[in-house]
């Protein structure tokens, strides 16, 4: 069907910006006055501390890394948390890649909480009780974001000690018609606070704001763009009434969000109930804990445009049963052309 095909398609849509390619913090060369002619031996020395302080990732001129959020877990949905390189392996499109990093952090993760809600207060009162379960949930030592209340870590940090003050400014935020927005914002406030290691993007939404058939696709396509795990909490209070027509598209939605979840290396779950609220964002809480963060320089260095598809699979020395969620694959742009569409989409 044709409405199939695009949604495959979209599987496909994540570009090397949004593989959360990683990159050195070093500046632009620039032309500078000449230097007097300096020794083999001053060369040498010169020549190895550029080589110390070369970072491992570099984004420009000829090397470049993608950078992928992977989550281990097990039959029951918990972490695994004690893998270590040699368990790890990557392909991209069927041919085996060397990695190059792999980190992992458990006593810290990091998170945009963002609210996708229409005007209909059941399920402004259902977001609430979801964006505390994750707020109660918060280390001091986490980087929590919400950029509709303007709460930086320290600010979201605050709320987790008084739940009234927390709900009473939730209520400030007002409805939202624009999902790829919202998202594009709460990615830039998770970027500059975890420039590269295991950021994500948390949505409590009600699934209204998309404008349905071709705007759906675009917007889908959009958000994939970033590159950023995706996690969906969408909310059905059972309650809502709506002609056929809307009912369907709603259905519709839901299942894009899934998709769109799963294809960034995310999680979307429906929830009914103040019990499925409490078990969907415990479960987030503990797929964003378990993140490990690798990167790998492509074997096939073209930046011909052509979509490359990543698989990683987890061979635990134990042979334990695991579950691996990573992205589904980027397209190889020329890294100069990443940099420019980062710089517009300030």
């Amino acid at each position: 069907m044709r409405t199939q095909s695009w949604i495959l398609n979209l599987v496909a849509a994540v570009i090397a910006t949004s593989a959360t390619v990683i990159a050195s913090a070093q500046e632009p060369q620039k032309q500078s006055p000449e230097k007097p002619a300096e020794s083999a031996q001053d060369n040498q020395l010169e020549s190895k501390k550029k080589e110390e302080e070369k970072p491992e990732c570099i984004l420009g001129g000829i090397d470049y890394y993608i950078g992928i959020n992977v989550s281990v877990t097990d039959g029951n949905n918990r972490p695994i948390l004690d893998l270590a390189r040699e368990d790890f392996a990557i392909f991209e499109n069927g041919v085996p890649q060397r990695i190059a990093i792999l980190t992992h952090d458990n006593s810290s993760s990091g998170f945009s909480l963002a609210f996708d809600i229409s005007d209909y207060e059941p399920l402004k009162l259902m977001a609430r009780q979801a964006a505390w379960g994750f707020v109660r949930q918060i280390r001091p030592t986490d980087e929590v974001t919400i950029p509709q209340l303007e709460a930086d870590c320290q600010a979201v940090w605050g709320f987790a000690s008084d739940e009234r003050r927390f709900k009473n400014a939730l209520v400030e935020i007002p409805s939202n018609d624009n999902l790829v927005g919202l998202v594009a914002d709460a990615i830039r406030s998770t970027t500059k606070v975890r420039q590269l290691m295991g950021r994500a993007v948390v949505v409590i939404t009600d699934g209204l704001s998309l404008p349905g058939a071709a705007g759906d696709r675009d917007a889908a396509y959009a958000i994939l763009r970033k590159g950023t795990p995706i996690y969906f909490i969408i909310l059905d209070d059972g309650r809502y009434i709506a002609p056929p027509a809307v009912q369907s598209r709603l259905l519709r939605t839901r299942g894009l969000l899934i998709r769109l979840a799963a294809a960034s290396g995310g999680l979307a779950l429906v929830v009914k109930s103040e019990d499925e609220i409490s078990a969907a964002t415990e479960r987030i809480i503990q797929r964003l804990k378990g993140q490990y963060m690798m990167a790998y320089k492509p074997k096939n260095d073209r930046n011909d445009g052509s979509f490359r598809n990543i698989r990683v699979t987890v061979t635990p020395k134990d042979n334990r049963k695991v579950k691996v969620f990573a992205r589904s694959g980027y397209y190889a742009v020329d890294p100069e052309k990443i940099e420019e569409e980062k710089i517009n989409d300030k």
